[in-house]
């Protein structure tokens, strides 16, 4: 099957599913939806972890910690998207405009070939969400199972007004809790999904006009007033992608700082204590996909950074020295916007790029190394 345009399925699905691709109906249903589901399960997730701070050994202190953040993202992101709801319609609605503009100048079949990548890639990063969760609850029943003297736990540690030990109470909210779970991973790992998605349509975009520009035997002034009109385009496409996702990031790298640390801890005492096979299992996997979450957000600045470069190169190795004056001239401020790049940062501080997930992958490092020399230097001394 031939796509016609760069619009995940996958994301279009999940844009639905948790109500905001335009045209959902009763979107307001679903924002009570995640709204009072988040908020009840916030307030009893750092209720326990509060309550139980002093009670609990560190390692069970900081595992619950590393899945109670994720859920708070999940809230911070989904309010971000609501409160430029307007924003994000508009994103959308110009990829499907872009995609049937564009179409005609595509002789590469570029459109197509972004879409069909764009589906594997946001599948896959989807799916590892959900996998990832699948293996922390797998982690969570095993770890129970080789504590067989203790009481049945939840799989999400929380302060219930009621007694969750006995049957069916225990029953239903663990099968409450397992469902919202894989929800709640699912909606958080959408977002990463739909800006993975947007990126790629921005580079395909560029790629159809340098080739048109390069590829295509020079006729009059128009041609490069399509090519400079259609990077202004781009531009305006990208300040939208800003001004959706930079206090995502912003949050997201927070978080992720939060969670790695965290995560970074628990695999790192599961190695080396006894039994500690349910932890790696609950921990490795989500910690890798927080990290590859890390990456994308900054692989997402450095992509627009590339792609920008590349308007400006082909611009240059397009025969400007042959045009007339007054054309050459119109060559040489795209150029000079082309340097300046494609803004994407995190919270307005400071651009997101690999040299930024190089920096911050080194901090979480640092930490992990710290907290756990930390725990056990106490062990010893103890």
């Amino acid at each position: 099957m031939i796509l016609r345009n760069t619009i995940s399925q996958s994301v279009k699905f999940g844009l639905h599913f948790i109500g905001i691709w335009p045209g959902t109906p009763f979107p307001n249903l679903y924002k009570i939806f995640w709204i009072i589901s988040l908020f009840v399960f916030q307030i009893y997730q750092y209720g326990y972890i509060i309550a139980h701070s002093k009670s609990d050994s560190l390692i069970i202190t900081v595992d619950n910690l590393s899945i109670a953040v994720p859920f708070s993202l999940t809230s911070i992101k989904l309010i971000i998207t609501w409160a430029n709801y307007g924003v994000l319609c508009e994103i959308l609605s110009t990829m499907e405009e872009d995609c049937q503009k564009y179409a005609a100048i595509d002789i590469n079949k570029l459109i197509s070939k972004t879409g069909q990548l764009s589906f594997y890639l946001t599948s896959v990063v989807m799916s590892s969400y959900l996998v990832s969760t699948v293996l922390y609850i797998t982690g969570t029943v095993g770890f129970q199972g080789n504590n067989a003297s203790m009481p049945r736990e939840l799989l999400l540690k929380m302060d219930l007004p009621f007694e969750t030990s006995e049957s069916p109470n225990y029953e239903l909210v663990v099968t409450t809790q397992f469902l919202f779970h894989l929800l709640a991973a699912f909606a958080f790992g959408l977002f990463t999904a739909l800006l993975l998605m947007l990126v790629l349509h921005v580079g395909c975009l560029i790629d159809i006009i340098c080739r048109n520009l390069i590829d295509v035997p020079y006729k009059n002034e128009d041609q490069i007033k399509f090519f400079i009109s259609r990077h202004q385009e781009i531009i305006v496409f990208t300040e939208r992608i800003e001004k959706l996702f930079t206090y995502i990031a912003l949050t997201q790298l927070v978080s992720n700082t939060i969670i790695t640390c965290c995560l970074g801890f628990v695999i790192a005492i599961a190695i080396n204590i006894d039994d500690g096979l349910p932890l790696l299992i609950k921990s490795v996997l989500f910690y890798s996909v927080i990290c590859t979450e890390e990456f994308v957000y900054c692989f997402a600045g450095e992509y627009l950074s590339i792609k920008s470069e590349l308007i400006g190169n082909t611009a240059y190795e397009f025969l400007w020295y042959g045009l007339r004056a007054n054309e050459s001239r119109l060559l040489i401020s795209l150029m000079l916007r082309s340097q300046k790049g494609f803004t994407f940062t995190f919270g307005k501080f400071s651009s997101l790029s690999l040299e930024s997930f190089t920096a911050v992958s080194h901090l979480f490092f640092v930490f992990d190394d710290f907290y756990y020399y930390m725990y056990v230097h106490v062990h010893i001394t103890c």
